[in-house]
Protein backbone atom coordinates (compact mmCIF):
# COMPACT_ATOMS: atom_id res chain seq x y z
CA UNK A 1 0.00 0.00 0.00
CA UNK A 2 3.01 2.35 0.29
CA UNK A 3 2.95 3.58 -3.30
CA UNK A 4 -0.83 3.74 -3.59
CA UNK A 5 -1.15 5.61 -0.30
CA UNK A 6 1.28 8.35 -1.41
CA UNK A 7 3.79 7.65 1.37
CA UNK A 8 6.41 5.91 -0.80
CA UNK A 9 7.30 9.05 -2.72
CA UNK A 10 8.76 10.69 0.42
CA UNK A 11 12.23 9.48 1.35
CA UNK A 12 13.49 10.00 4.88
CA UNK A 13 15.33 8.22 7.69
CA UNK A 14 12.31 7.49 9.87
CA UNK A 15 13.97 7.11 13.27
CA UNK A 16 10.67 7.45 15.10
CA UNK A 17 7.01 7.20 14.12
CA UNK A 18 3.71 7.58 15.94
CA UNK A 19 0.13 6.95 14.79
CA UNK A 20 -2.38 9.45 16.16
CA UNK A 21 -5.52 11.35 15.15
CA UNK A 22 -4.43 14.97 14.86
CA UNK A 23 -7.54 16.59 13.35
CA UNK A 24 -10.27 14.65 15.17
CA UNK A 25 -11.70 13.10 12.01
CA UNK A 26 -11.42 9.54 13.34
CA UNK A 27 -8.62 8.58 10.96
CA UNK A 28 -5.13 7.73 12.14
CA UNK A 29 -2.42 10.11 10.93
CA UNK A 30 1.34 9.45 10.99
CA UNK A 31 4.11 11.69 12.33
CA UNK A 32 7.61 10.57 11.32
CA UNK A 33 10.84 11.96 12.79
CA UNK A 34 13.69 12.08 10.26
CA UNK A 35 17.32 12.45 11.26
CA UNK A 36 18.92 15.53 9.53
CA UNK A 37 16.08 15.91 7.03
CA UNK A 38 12.62 17.39 7.46
CA UNK A 39 10.06 15.46 9.52
CA UNK A 40 6.98 14.06 7.77
CA UNK A 41 3.38 14.58 8.81
CA UNK A 42 1.15 12.22 6.84
CA UNK A 43 -2.49 13.27 7.21
CA UNK A 44 -4.97 10.48 6.53
CA UNK A 45 -7.42 11.68 3.86
CA UNK A 46 -9.38 8.42 3.75
CA UNK A 47 -9.61 5.66 1.14
CA UNK A 48 -6.03 4.70 1.89
CA UNK A 49 -4.56 8.06 0.88
CA UNK A 50 -2.16 10.22 2.89
CA UNK A 51 -1.05 13.82 2.32
CA UNK A 52 2.37 14.97 3.54
CA UNK A 53 1.89 18.34 5.30
CA UNK A 54 4.97 18.62 7.53
CA UNK A 55 6.18 21.90 6.05
CA UNK A 56 2.95 23.96 6.14
CA UNK A 57 2.08 22.41 9.52
CA UNK A 58 5.31 23.76 11.02
CA UNK A 59 6.66 20.40 12.26
CA UNK A 60 9.20 19.62 9.51
CA UNK A 61 11.95 22.03 10.56
CA UNK A 62 13.08 24.19 13.45
CA UNK A 63 11.80 27.75 13.86
CA UNK A 64 14.89 28.85 11.93
CA UNK A 65 14.00 26.57 9.02
CA UNK A 66 16.71 23.99 9.68
CA UNK A 67 16.23 20.20 9.70
CA UNK A 68 16.91 18.61 13.06
CA UNK A 69 17.95 15.13 14.14
CA UNK A 70 14.55 13.76 15.06
CA UNK A 71 14.64 10.42 16.88
CA UNK A 72 12.11 9.49 19.57
CA UNK A 73 8.50 10.71 19.13
CA UNK A 74 5.18 10.61 20.93
CA UNK A 75 1.72 12.14 20.72
CA UNK A 76 -0.65 13.10 23.53
CA UNK A 77 -3.16 15.80 24.46
CA UNK A 78 -0.85 17.18 27.14
CA UNK A 79 -2.89 20.38 27.69
CA UNK A 80 -6.32 18.70 27.59
CA UNK A 81 -7.85 20.94 24.93
CA UNK A 82 -9.26 17.98 22.98
CA UNK A 83 -6.54 17.97 20.29
CA UNK A 84 -3.54 15.68 20.12
CA UNK A 85 -0.09 17.29 20.29
CA UNK A 86 3.35 16.03 19.23
CA UNK A 87 6.78 15.62 20.77
CA UNK A 88 10.08 14.84 19.05
CA UNK A 89 13.55 14.51 20.59
CA UNK A 90 16.56 15.84 18.70
CA UNK A 91 20.34 15.96 19.10
CA UNK A 92 22.48 18.35 21.18
CA UNK A 93 22.35 22.07 20.25
CA UNK A 94 18.97 21.59 18.58
CA UNK A 95 16.54 21.38 21.54
CA UNK A 96 13.66 18.97 21.68
CA UNK A 97 10.32 20.05 20.22
CA UNK A 98 6.88 19.95 21.84
CA UNK A 99 4.37 20.87 19.16
CA UNK A 100 1.05 22.25 20.41
CA UNK A 101 -1.88 21.65 18.08
CA UNK A 102 -3.47 24.91 16.86
CA UNK A 103 -6.66 23.11 15.72
CA UNK A 104 -6.17 24.29 12.12
CA UNK A 105 -3.53 21.92 10.78
CA UNK A 106 -0.62 23.95 12.16
CA UNK A 107 1.51 23.61 15.30
CA UNK A 108 3.59 25.86 17.54
CA UNK A 109 6.75 24.60 19.21
CA UNK A 110 6.30 25.27 22.92
CA UNK A 111 9.74 23.98 23.98
CA UNK A 112 10.88 27.46 24.94
CA UNK A 113 7.77 28.41 26.93
CA UNK A 114 7.63 25.09 28.79
CA UNK A 115 11.31 25.13 29.73
CA UNK A 116 11.88 21.81 27.97
CA UNK A 117 13.93 23.50 25.25
CA UNK A 118 16.52 24.95 27.62
CA UNK A 119 16.66 21.79 29.72
CA UNK A 120 17.41 19.63 26.66
CA UNK A 121 19.68 22.02 24.73
CA UNK A 122 22.83 19.94 25.30
CA UNK A 123 21.12 16.53 25.23
CA UNK A 124 20.34 13.95 22.55
CA UNK A 125 17.02 12.15 22.97
CA UNK A 126 15.91 8.67 21.95
CA UNK A 127 13.27 7.04 24.11
CA UNK A 128 10.40 9.12 25.46
CA UNK A 129 6.80 8.86 26.56
CA UNK A 130 3.91 10.93 27.88
CA UNK A 131 2.40 9.06 30.84
CA UNK A 132 0.91 9.88 34.23
CA UNK A 133 3.64 8.62 36.55
CA UNK A 134 1.97 9.86 39.77
CA UNK A 135 -1.64 9.12 38.73
CA UNK A 136 -2.87 12.64 39.43
CA UNK A 137 -4.70 12.82 36.08
CA UNK A 138 -2.07 14.86 34.20
CA UNK A 139 0.25 13.47 31.52
CA UNK A 140 3.89 13.81 32.51
CA UNK A 141 6.95 13.26 30.30
CA UNK A 142 10.02 11.05 30.65
CA UNK A 143 13.06 11.35 28.36
CA UNK A 144 15.90 8.84 27.84
CA UNK A 145 19.03 10.53 26.51
CA UNK A 146 22.53 9.78 25.25
CA UNK A 147 24.80 11.26 22.61
CA UNK A 148 25.32 9.04 19.54
CA UNK A 149 29.03 9.93 19.25
CA UNK A 150 31.29 8.29 21.83
CA UNK A 151 34.04 10.81 20.98
CA UNK A 152 31.81 13.89 21.46
CA UNK A 153 33.61 15.00 24.65
CA UNK A 154 36.95 15.34 22.85
CA UNK A 155 35.74 18.14 20.60
CA UNK A 156 32.67 19.50 22.40
CA UNK A 157 33.44 19.96 26.12
CA UNK A 158 29.89 21.03 27.02
CA UNK A 159 28.38 17.78 25.77
CA UNK A 160 28.83 14.30 27.25
CA UNK A 161 28.41 10.86 25.69
CA UNK A 162 26.41 9.55 28.65
CA UNK A 163 23.51 11.72 29.72
CA UNK A 164 20.91 11.61 32.50
CA UNK A 165 17.29 10.62 32.23
CA UNK A 166 14.84 13.49 32.63
CA UNK A 167 11.37 13.57 34.18
CA UNK A 168 8.96 16.49 33.73
CA UNK A 169 5.88 16.75 35.93
CA UNK A 170 2.76 18.23 34.33
CA UNK A 171 1.24 20.67 36.83
CA UNK A 172 -1.78 21.29 34.61
CA UNK A 173 -0.33 24.64 33.59
CA UNK A 174 3.31 23.88 32.78
CA UNK A 175 6.00 21.20 32.89
CA UNK A 176 8.27 21.15 35.95
CA UNK A 177 11.64 19.39 35.83
CA UNK A 178 11.52 17.02 38.82
CA UNK A 179 14.42 14.80 37.78
CA UNK A 180 16.62 15.56 40.78
CA UNK A 181 13.80 14.81 43.22
CA UNK A 182 12.77 11.53 41.60
CA UNK A 183 15.51 9.13 42.64
CA UNK A 184 19.27 8.57 42.34
CA UNK A 185 18.94 6.97 38.90
CA UNK A 186 18.28 10.44 37.47
CA UNK A 187 21.76 11.51 38.56
CA UNK A 188 23.46 8.62 36.79
CA UNK A 189 24.60 9.37 33.21
CA UNK A 190 23.57 6.65 30.75
CA UNK A 191 24.03 5.98 27.07
CA UNK A 192 20.27 5.49 26.75
CA UNK A 193 18.60 4.46 23.51
CA UNK A 194 15.15 2.89 23.62
CA UNK A 195 12.66 3.39 26.44
CA UNK A 196 9.36 1.63 27.11
CA UNK A 197 6.73 2.08 29.80
CA UNK A 198 4.83 -0.76 31.43
CA UNK A 199 3.44 -1.77 34.81
CA UNK A 200 5.58 -4.87 35.39
CA UNK A 201 4.31 -5.51 38.93
CA UNK A 202 0.65 -4.59 38.25
CA UNK A 203 0.31 -2.07 41.08
CA UNK A 204 -1.07 0.70 38.85
CA UNK A 205 2.17 2.69 38.95
CA UNK A 206 3.60 2.67 35.42
CA UNK A 207 7.25 1.60 35.41
CA UNK A 208 9.99 2.31 32.87
CA UNK A 209 12.55 0.12 31.08
CA UNK A 210 15.52 1.82 29.42
CA UNK A 211 17.87 0.11 26.98
CA UNK A 212 21.48 1.26 27.32
CA UNK A 213 24.08 1.13 24.56
CA UNK A 214 26.75 -1.52 25.32
CA UNK A 215 25.41 -2.02 28.85
CA UNK A 216 22.67 -3.72 30.82
CA UNK A 217 19.15 -2.28 30.59
CA UNK A 218 17.84 -0.21 33.49
CA UNK A 219 14.44 -1.02 35.04
CA UNK A 220 12.84 1.82 37.02
CA UNK A 221 10.19 0.78 39.52
CA UNK A 222 7.61 3.50 40.11
CA UNK A 223 7.05 4.05 43.85
CA UNK A 224 4.79 7.10 43.45
CA UNK A 225 1.82 6.16 41.26
CA UNK A 226 0.33 3.66 43.71
CA UNK A 227 -0.09 6.46 46.27
CA UNK A 228 -3.02 7.75 44.21
CA UNK A 229 -6.09 5.94 42.87
CA UNK A 230 -6.27 4.63 39.33
CA UNK A 231 -8.01 2.39 36.83
CA UNK A 232 -6.17 0.23 34.31
CA UNK A 233 -7.75 -0.66 30.94
CA UNK A 234 -7.13 -3.39 28.42
CA UNK A 235 -9.08 -2.53 25.26
CA UNK A 236 -9.92 -5.23 22.71
CA UNK A 237 -11.33 -4.17 19.36
CA UNK A 238 -13.66 -6.26 17.24
CA UNK A 239 -14.71 -4.11 14.26
CA UNK A 240 -11.89 -1.72 15.19
CA UNK A 241 -8.29 -2.96 15.14
CA UNK A 242 -7.72 -5.54 17.85
CA UNK A 243 -5.29 -3.36 19.84
CA UNK A 244 -7.78 -0.46 19.71
CA UNK A 245 -5.10 1.98 18.49
CA UNK A 246 -6.93 5.27 17.98
CA UNK A 247 -9.49 4.70 20.73
CA UNK A 248 -10.34 7.83 22.71
CA UNK A 249 -11.07 7.32 26.42
CA UNK A 250 -12.87 10.06 28.35
CA UNK A 251 -13.56 9.74 32.05
CA UNK A 252 -14.83 11.82 34.97
CA UNK A 253 -14.07 11.55 38.65
CA UNK A 254 -15.67 14.33 40.67
CA UNK A 255 -14.14 17.60 39.50
CA UNK A 256 -11.60 15.79 37.28
CA UNK A 257 -12.48 15.15 33.63
CA UNK A 258 -9.79 13.87 31.31
CA UNK A 259 -9.41 12.46 27.81
CA UNK A 260 -6.74 10.08 26.53
CA UNK A 261 -6.04 8.50 23.15
CA UNK A 262 -4.31 5.19 22.59
CA UNK A 263 -1.60 5.92 20.04
CA UNK A 264 0.50 3.50 18.04
CA UNK A 265 4.29 3.41 18.04
CA UNK A 266 6.36 6.17 19.59
CA UNK A 267 9.69 6.29 21.42
CA UNK A 268 12.64 4.73 19.56
CA UNK A 269 12.86 1.01 18.71
CA UNK A 270 10.48 0.36 21.60
CA UNK A 271 7.02 -1.05 22.26
CA UNK A 272 5.02 -0.01 25.32
CA UNK A 273 2.65 -1.94 27.57
CA UNK A 274 -0.65 -1.82 25.62
CA UNK A 275 -2.68 -1.24 28.78
CA UNK A 276 -3.77 2.29 29.70
CA UNK A 277 -3.68 3.55 33.28
CA UNK A 278 -6.05 6.40 34.19
CA UNK A 279 -5.12 8.34 37.33
CA UNK A 280 -7.67 10.11 39.53
CA UNK A 281 -5.50 11.39 42.41
CA UNK A 282 -7.03 11.02 45.87
CA UNK A 283 -10.56 10.73 44.47
CA UNK A 284 -12.11 7.38 45.28
CA UNK A 285 -14.59 6.86 42.45
CA UNK A 286 -14.86 7.12 38.68
CA UNK A 287 -18.30 8.51 37.86
CA UNK A 288 -18.28 7.35 34.24
CA UNK A 289 -15.97 6.33 31.46
CA UNK A 290 -16.57 6.47 27.70
CA UNK A 291 -14.64 4.60 25.03
CA UNK A 292 -14.98 5.83 21.47
CA UNK A 293 -13.64 3.01 19.33
CA UNK A 294 -11.56 3.85 16.26
CA UNK A 295 -12.80 3.48 12.69
CA UNK A 296 -14.22 1.53 11.00
CA UNK A 297 -16.31 1.15 14.14
CA UNK A 298 -16.51 4.69 15.55
CA UNK A 299 -19.03 3.55 18.18
CA UNK A 300 -18.95 5.11 21.65
CA UNK A 301 -19.72 3.05 24.76
CA UNK A 302 -20.23 4.45 28.25
CA UNK A 303 -19.56 2.59 31.49
CA UNK A 304 -20.43 3.30 35.12
CA UNK A 305 -19.91 1.45 38.43
CA UNK A 306 -16.27 0.91 37.57
CA UNK A 307 -13.82 -0.28 40.22
CA UNK A 308 -10.65 1.58 41.15
CA UNK A 309 -7.12 0.38 41.82
CA UNK A 310 -7.37 -2.62 39.49
CA UNK A 311 -7.17 -3.58 35.83
CA UNK A 312 -10.27 -4.35 33.77
CA UNK A 313 -10.81 -5.52 30.19
CA UNK A 314 -13.31 -3.89 27.84
CA UNK A 315 -14.21 -5.72 24.62
CA UNK A 316 -15.79 -3.63 21.87
CA UNK A 317 -19.54 -4.16 21.59
CA UNK A 318 -20.04 -6.18 24.78
CA UNK A 319 -21.26 -3.18 26.80
CA UNK A 320 -19.58 -4.30 30.00
CA UNK A 321 -16.19 -4.58 31.65
CA UNK A 322 -14.64 -7.67 33.12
Amino acid sequence: MSKASGIARYLGKAWGAVATDLNNDGRMDLFVANDTVGNFLFMNRGSGRFEQTGEPAGVAYSAEGRPRSGMGVDSADFNQDGWMDLFVANIDMEQYAIYQNNHDGTYDDQAGLTGIGQATRLLSGWGLKFFDYDNDGELDLLLANGNPDDLIESFHPQVTYREPLMLFHNTGKSFQNVSQQSGPVFSKPLSSRGMATGDFNNDGAVDVLVSVNDDAPVLLRNNVGSQNHWLGLTLVGKKANRDAVGARITYQSGDLKRSRMKVGGGSYLSSHDPRIVLGIGQRRKIDWLEVKWPLPSGVAERFTDLPVDRYVTIVEGEGKWK
